[in-house]
């Protein structure tokens, strides 16, 4: 029998056997891990993070809840709308976050660097005109995903070394590279190159479990790993604004950056332009 989406139109079919327990989703794990593993995050921080109440952060959580969305919507039906409402808003969640490690020592309310966001919104608008033209060529995403993360995460890596960071944040930072870069990319790889290696392996799981891959744990690795990159720089922000704060984990595992209640009073906790 067809499954429900055929023909599918996207330029990449993940390792997960499609319709392997229903004929009206393609890969089900990995549509549930996308809203688990990154819109869950995202929601968290939009609802509980944030303490300086500024634009910047925001967008990195809000853009978080739209990977996991689109992502979910890429692997529900392997259709090419749905993969650049994931593949996109990649890019622009690592645009976002360099923003804000080039912003992170500006003061409230003003830019370091006034011509960033110009430059960013520049190269984001250039970066979807070439992706919509090679769309078909999963490489091009790869390559610009790859190499534009991994300057944000030895950027990440160089001010968590930073002397001027205090111990709970440096704690975040080595969390964020340890579930993003040591558990998430290497899953990553390790689906995308060793598929034919485990899948035999992946569809004789029991019951609801049958068929599921590692890239569930790329999805939530990332996620979790992507959301403490965004509470570090959080922290990180608060350290140079001289704000006091404290870390907060929910669940056990959970971070959230809360200012001390005298430095909520007197920031107001309101939105800021950047």
């Amino acid at each position: 029998m067809e499954g429900f989406w055929e023909p599918h139109s996207s330029s990449i079919d993940f390792c997960e056997t499609n319709y392997i327990l229903t004929n009206h989703v393609v890969e089900i794990h990995n549509t549930w891990s996308s809203i688990l593993g990154l819109c869950l995050f995202g929601v968290i921080g939009l609802v509980s993070g944030n303490p300086t109440g500024e634009l910047r952060h925001t967008i990195a959580y809000l853009l978080l809840v739209c990977i996991g969305v689109g992502s979910a919507g890429l692997h529900g039906t392997l259709h090419w709308i749905f993969q650049s409402s994931d593949e996109l808003p990649m890019v622009y969640l690592v645009a976002s976050i360099t923003y804000m490690l080039f912003e992170f020592s500006s003061p409230l309310g003003k830019l370091k660097y006034p011509k960033l966001p110009a430059i960013l919104m520049f190269l984001m608008i250039v970066n979807t005109f070439v992706y919509y033209k090679y769309q078909h060529l999963y490489m091009i995403f790869y390559l610009t995903f790859s190499i534009s993360s991994t300057f944000a995460i030895v950027m990440v890596y160089k001010m968590m070394k930073n002397k001027k960071r205090g111990e709970k944040t440096k704690r975040i930072g080595k969390l964020a590279l340890f579930y993003y870069v040591c558990i998430g990319i290497v899953v990553w790889h390790i689906e995308m190159f060793f598929c034919d290696t485990f899948l035999d392996t992946y569809n004789k799981l029991p019951s609801l479990l049958k068929g599921m891959t590692v890239h569930v744990v790329w999805h939530i690795a990332a996620g979790f790993g992507t959301y403490h990159v965004i509470v570090f720089l959080e922290c990180c922000r608060l350290e140079e604004l001289n704000l006091q704060f404290n870390v907060v984990n929910r669940l056990g595992i959970i971070p959230i950056a809360v200012l001390n209640s005298e430095e909520a009073t007197n920031t107001g906790h309101s939105k800021k332009i950047a």
